[in-house]
Parts: structure tokens; C-alpha cells; sequence
């Protein structure tokens, strides 16, 4: 009979136990913010207070501070006006709702396989009064990407399909006159953010965003805290260090 394995059995229940401390916190920080996102690109905008991954990361929404490293990048996007922004595995909405409140009047499509997830995304939309035209679909394909994109002259494309990247932007031809942030899961294909580079090379300029530190003690309202608990407030449990690619379109 195998032994236990008891470092494994000891991660999972420390991990157990942050997430049940987590979620305490979260709902403090909630009740302390009015289920406003604080800070960032998304300021103001009223979270869901259902999650359809896990617990949506909503303390680190909350705060303002999820995908710091992105705030520039979305900024940047914003500044050059789209008229559709399209949101592939769009979880509860935090990007579709908050460029959609920052981009008003553009149309805005987000995908998500997930029910559950495009239900929140839906109810979020009408919570913040989102007054442009916002749709939420099912399971994107290349195809239906490309539809879309053929109806705007300058699309905004966030991307976080876990994975399934390189199938959904097969070829970048189509997508050449749009700006694109896509989180790379480099994890399931270690030639994943290779094989994007390649593609897009002759049609957009490329920045390589990593996943950068956080600094929890930034935040007053998380002054009374121990260490430990401020860190569980600013983490984005990823499996290891992540990062983006923001394709800018040369379109002029």
C-alpha cells in the first residue's frame, strides 16, 4: 500500500483554509466598498456577488489591482476608440462590463461556455447600466470572430480562452485591423505564445506583458491585517508566473 502522500494532503489544506479566510475578507471588503471595484481602469463599477470560476477573484477586483500589469494596455485601448469590443471567455463580465461602461456607445460581445457565467455577465451589464448595445454568447469560434470583426472598423479584442487561443486566432489576417490583449496559458502548449508572435508579426506591433508583484499594503482599508492576510487579498492564484500579449494594430 502507498504511503500517504501528506505534502500534498498538508497544501491542500492550507489552501482550504485561505480560501475559507479569504472569503471572509472578501465579503468585509464588499460590505466596506459597496461592491464597488476601487481603483483602476474599472473604477466604480459594481461587482457581481456571484463568481462562476472559483471565487471570480473578487477580492483583488475589488481592490482594483486584478491584472494590474493589463491597466496600461487597456487604457491604450480605450484611447483608440473602438467601436466593438469583444470579450472571449468573459467570466462575470469584469472586462466586458468595464470597458462597456468606459466605451459607452460601442457595441460590445462577450463569449463565455459557461451558463452560469454568461447568466452573471448578463445580470452585471444591467447592474452598472451598461447603455450601449451588450450581448452575451456561447462558445466562440473563428469563424464567428471573424463576422464580428468584419462589421467594425476598429475592434478591441480581450482574450482569455484557457488555452484555447491559437485555435480562436488561427490566422491574423482577418483580425488585422485589431487591437487584441490575450492572456497566454503557455502552460497547456509551451509553443503557444511563439506560435501567436509568429502570426501576428506582419500585421501588428507586440508587447509581452509578465505578470509583475503587487503591494497590498497600498490599501488603508488592509492596514489592520496580519501579512499573510494581505497577500490572500492580492492573490490571482495562478499556476505559475503568467503573462499577456498586446497586439496593437498598424492600422493607422
Amino acid at each position: 500500500m502507498q504511503p500517504p502522500d501528506y505534502p500534498r494532503a498538508l497544501r491542500q489544506i492550507s489552501t482550504l483554509s485561505a480560501r475559507t479566510r479569504l472569503a471572509d475578507l472578501t465579503a468585509q471588503l464588499a460590505r466596506a466598498s459597496g461592491g464597488k471595484v476601487l481603483s483602476g481602469p474599472f473604477k466604480d463599477m459594481i461587482l457581481p456577488t456571484e463568481a462562476s470560476w472559483s471565487d471570480g477573484d473578487a477580492s483583488a477586483k475589488l481592490l482594483g489591482v486584478y491584472e494590474a500589469e493589463l491597466h496600461a494596455a487597456v487604457e491604450a485601448g480605450l484611447a483608440r476608440k473602438p467601436d466593438l469590443i469583444v470579450n472571449v471567455g468573459c467570466a462575470e463580465g469584469y472586462y466586458a462590463v468595464g470597458l462597456a461602461r468606459r466605451a459607452q456607445g460601442a457595441r460590445v460581445v462577450a463569449f463565455d461556455i459557461d451558463e452560469k457565467a454568461q447568466e452573471i455577465c448578463r445580470g452585471s451589464a444591467r447592474t452598472n447600466g451598461v447603455a450601449g448595445p451588450f450581448e452575451v454568447r456561447g462558445l466562440c469560434q473563428a469563424a464567428d470572430l471573424r463576422a464580428l470583426v468584419g462589421t467594425a472598423s476598429s475592434p478591441l479584442l480581450v482574450v482569455d480562452c484557457e488555452g484555447y487561443e491559437t485555435t480562436l486566432l488561427e490566422t491574423a489576417e482577418p483580425l488585422a485591423h485589431c487591437d487584441l490583449i490575450v492572456e497566454c496559458h503557455d502552460f497547456t502548449d509551451r509553443n503557444l505564445t511563439e506560435t501567436l508572435k509568429g502570426r501576428f508579426a506582419g500585421t501588428h506591433d507586440i508587447a509581452l506583458v509578465r505578470e509583475g508583484p503587487r503591494d497590498p499594503s497600498a490599501f488603508p482599508m488592509l492596514a489592520k491585517l496580519s501579512s499573510f492576510e494581505r497577500w490572500l487579498m492580492v492573490c490571482e492564484w495562478r499556476p505559475e508566473v503568467m503573462h499577456w500579449l498586446v497586439l496593437t494594430s498598424r492600422r493607422g
